[in-house]
């Protein structure tokens, strides 16, 4: 009786003797899948802005507001970010 804890036999509540539980495997796991969600908005974020800014740029060069050599150094500028 001496040494059970409210966890079981483990001595800590997630590393302990035993290893991880089933619960603690979800929790780590739902973890991972939103720091992967949160990557994966960011950078699909940053891609529609480059979308947005080269289409705006193909737009004033069309419509004759730009040079060609202005309209390629703004977009190796817009692709390299």
């Amino acid at each position: 009786m001496h040494g059970d804890s409210w966890y079981g036999n483990n001595d800590s509540m997630f590393f302990g003797g035993n290893g991880l539980s089933g619960w603690q495997y979800l929790i780590i796991l739902g973890i991972i899948i939103i720091i992967v969600a949160l990557i994966f908005l960011a950078r699909s974020k940053n891609n529609n802005n480059g979308n947005q800014a080269l289409n705006t740029l193909k737009d004033l060069y069309v419509k004759g507001g730009i040079t060609e050599e202005e309209y390629l150094k703004r977009k190796n500028m817009i692709e390299r970010q």
